[in-house]
């Protein structure tokens, strides 16, 4: 028998056993979580498992009886099953920065931002954004940028663009950045 894989979604209200509870039922019905994220925000549960299905499992079965089983134990979360979709093309070289921008908080400074990573074919792999005082946040782009991008013209871009907004900005590789930031237990 063969696998497939496919993507499942939860989000909802957050408490204990919602991964024990989604994963239980995906190991009931054979399958297997490759790869899995979590997170949460203001309470608010999202999961993203990559899981290797049986091909006799279909996509609705899988979703209904994990819908099934978080109604039995009565939590609110919607389900989400697709298959997983290979990319088209194949991603160019890039390198991964960190680019933080914090200051007054604004409500254009996602969407600045985002649209000039968009722009210069940037990928946002992952993103948070959170209030860091009064009236203050940060936002952290985890980005990788195209090798064949000029890093120090983008930054002068970017920082010209923070302080149009009134906001600051570091930007960093991500080799730097975790060098920087490990903290080594003894």
């Amino acid at each position: 028998m063969s696998n497939h894989e496919v993507v499942v979604a939860v989000i909802g209200l957050d408490q204990p056993g919602v991964i024990a509870c989604v994963s239980s039922v995906i190991t009931r019905l054979g399958c297997n979580i490759r790869e899995m994220t979590q997170s949460t925000l203001h309470d608010q549960f999202a999961g993203i498992y990559l899981v290797d299905k049986r091909e006799d499992v279909s996509n609705e079965t899988l979703n209904a009886e994990i819908e099934k089983a978080v109604a039995a134990k009565k939590m609110r979360l919607t389900i989400v099953t697709r298959d997983y979709e290979e990319p088209t093309a194949k991603p160019a070289a890039s390198e991964p920065f960190v680019i933080a921008v914090y200051g007054p908080d604004r409500n254009d400074i996602v969407s600045t931002f985002s649209h000039i990573f968009g722009e210069q074919q940037i990928n946002i792999a992952s993103m948070r954004a959170f209030p860091i005082g009064e009236n203050a946040s940060m936002q952290v782009f985890e980005v990788d940028i195209p090798a064949d991008l000029d890093t120090r013209t983008l930054h002068r871009v970017l920082l010209e663009r923070a302080k149009t907004l009134g906001v600051s900005l570091t930007m960093q590789h991500r080799d730097i950045f975790e060098a920087v930031h490990r903290v080594s237990i003894v």
